[in-house]
């Protein structure tokens, strides 16, 4: 079907166009068919021509080259004869004249040479040349010049010289013709194909105006809603990219990257926060920004009472005038798009998108969908962060008092107790059993002996490092790890700690103490098991000595095998002791 044979009507029907715009149309492309079909023809004739006027130039080139080369070498050898010249200067030249001869030598066939019967050859022409003159110039050499010279007039060299020059004369100046010819073949045909070009040009121009003239409106609402197709599957691939990398995020470090730079594809020439909920959920919490402008801070923290966002769970605009509802905590000049981030039913943060100038608003909206996309991919991501940190507290934390279970400990333990051994380090292990502790239980209640336990773990924690490791044992057994702990160390920290708990009495009414073992690798102990045995009958043995005190776990023999400590691991040791 060729364009232009039907038009739409008003309702969007197609009707046949009239018969003269139908032959006109089929008219226009059937010229600009020949018109094409003749320029290519151009086009080709152009090139023939050019190739063959480029192959005469070459051919030219070399009969000139050729001629020059044998005027020259003749007028050497003369020169050489009379005194003028050294024959160096001849058999310098002379490898040139034969290796650049050989093309030009192909196209003049025989040359007529006075005083021969027949022609010669062009090739055995300038082959006796040179022989000649090799000859001359080896007399000269030698010190005979009018022998050279009898030569040369004997084998007759200036009228071969004479007649090959000639020849060269003649096919120069047919060339040259030539070569007039070609170039204005070449002209006329440039000139046919502009003016072909051109023609076919407004040609086809005119006729696709008229062709197309009650499409374009049409064609340009497809256009439109193409790039908008296209602009969505980049958006949704970028999206799903997000998901997939936002899977890998290990923490709010590794979201807050693969946010600012999802963001800065996604939404260009908007700058934008996020806030998330701290762990007691009172109020949001700064988490990143991007596209800001220097020297303006965004508030650290945002309540959740000020923000209709959150307490509407839907997405807020706040306009710089204050105009309509308006969250309290918006301030400042800028347009601002506030979107809740909800996953499994609960808001986990806020997503904000900044905007200025007299286009915020719009241009705001306009990427309110996207906001929205984006919000959910990050609160999903939030979410599942969220969720693997308490599946891993659940795994490695005691329930009722936070601190690491048993099986935290050991995996612990055993790398501490490798690192100490390969690395000639000190580690120490408290343990602790809460004294009488089932008659507390029995006396107060369960529900105070758990609250004894908490108590308890936290005097620990308030008063250890932050290296420091402290877990549950097992009921009311208690252990602390001490990397780079020497044992009286180890000993006078037990001591404090046995204080601190003692003094809990005081605040809940009722006798509390504990009970301590402490043992070391490698003074008390060499493996893990070694370890906890020591401790554990150190433990024992504060027990049978009345409770509520510490004992040490006897030093064991000197280790041959064990080297002794290096300067370097010295300077360590000082600078952990001045450390703690």
């Amino acid at each position: 079907m060729f364009p232009g044979l039907f038009h739409a009507t008003p309702r969007g029907h197609l009707q046949p166009m009239p018969l003269r715009s139908r032959m006109l149309s089929i008219a226009t492309v059937l010229l600009v068919f020949a018109i094409v079909a003749t320029s290519v023809f151009g086009f080709a004739h152009v090139t023939a021509q050019q190739e063959a006027l480029t192959t005469l130039r070459e051919e030219s080139q070399r009969l000139r080259s050729l001629q020059q080369a044998v005027v020259e070498a003749d007028g050497r050898v003369m020169h050489i004869i009379a005194g003028d010249g050294a024959p160096g200067d001849y058999f310098d030249r002379l490898p040139v004249l034969v290796g650049g001869s050989a093309g030009a030598l192909d196209q003049l066939g025989t040359i007529p040479v006075p005083g021969t019967a027949a022609p010669r050859p062009a090739r055995q022409l300038l082959s006796g040349l040179t022989g000649t003159w090799t000859e001359a110039v080896s007399l000269v050499a030698a010190g005979d010049r009018d022998a050279a010279a009898a030569l040369l007039v004997r084998r007759g060299t200036t009228g071969s010289v004479a007649a090959l020059t000639g020849v060269v004369d003649r096919i120069l100046a047919g060339a040259d013709s030539s070569l007039r010819v070609h170039e204005e073949r070449i002209r006329f045909g440039s000139l046919l194909v502009l003016v072909l070009q051109l023609s076919g040009g407004v040609l086809a121009l005119l006729g696709l105006v008229f062709a197309f003239r009650s499409s374009v409106s049409e064609a340009d609402g497809r256009a439109a809603a193409v790039l908008a197709a296209d602009t969505a599957r980049e958006q949704v691939a970028r999206l799903f990219e997000m998901a997939d990398v936002l899977q890998s995020a290990g923490d709010h470090l590794d979201v807050n990257a693969v946010l600012k730079a999802a963001a800065g594809e996604l939404l260009p020439g908007l700058s934008g926060a996020l806030y998330i909920f701290n762990n007691s959920r009172d109020r949001l919490v700064l988490s990143t920004s991007w596209a800001r402008p220097e020297g303006e801070q965004l508030d650290e923290t945002i309540g959740p009472a000020s923000c209709w966002a959150l307490k509407r769970g839907k997405p807020q605009l706040n306009r710089p005038d204050g105009s309509k509802l308006c969250c309290t905590h918006h301030s400042g000049p800028e347009t601002v798009l506030e979107i809740p981030m909800i996953a499994r039913g609960e808001i986990v943060g806020l997503l904000q998108l900044f905007a200025s100038g007299a286009e915020a608003e719009a241009r705001l909206e306009r990427v309110a969908n996207l906001g929205s996309a984006l919000a959910d991919g990050m609160s999903l991501a939030l979410a599942n962060m969220a969720l693997r940190e308490k599946l891993r507290n659940q795994a490695l934390r005691d329930p009722l008092t936070g601190l690491y279970n048993r099986r935290y400990m050991e995996d612990s333990l055993q790398r501490f107790v490798r690192l100490a051994e390969r690395e000639n380090r000190e580690i120490s292990l408290l343990m602790i059993d809460l004294d009488h502790f089932k008659r507390l239980n029995d006396q107060h209640g369960h529900a105070f002996g758990d609250q004894v336990l908490r108590d308890s773990a936290l005097a620990l924690l308030a008063g250890l490092r932050e290296t420091d490791i402290v877990c549950r044992f097992g009921g009311e057994e208690l252990v602390v790890i001490l990397p780079d702990c020497a044992l009286e160390r180890a000993a006078d920290k037990a001591e404090m700690l046995r204080l601190a708990i003692q003094e809990l009495g005081g605040t809940r009414g009722a006798e509390i103490s504990a009970s301590f073992g402490v043992a070391c690798v490698p003074h008390t102990s060499q493996s893990v098991p070694d370890l906890l045995a020591a401790a554990d009958a150190a433990l024992y043995r504060a027990k049978q000595n009345g409770r509520n005190q510490v004992a040490t776990a006897p030093l064991r023999g000197f280790r041959v095998d064990r080297p002794e400590p290096t300067p370097s691991a010295e300077i360590s040791a000082f600078h952990r002791v001045a450390a703690e």
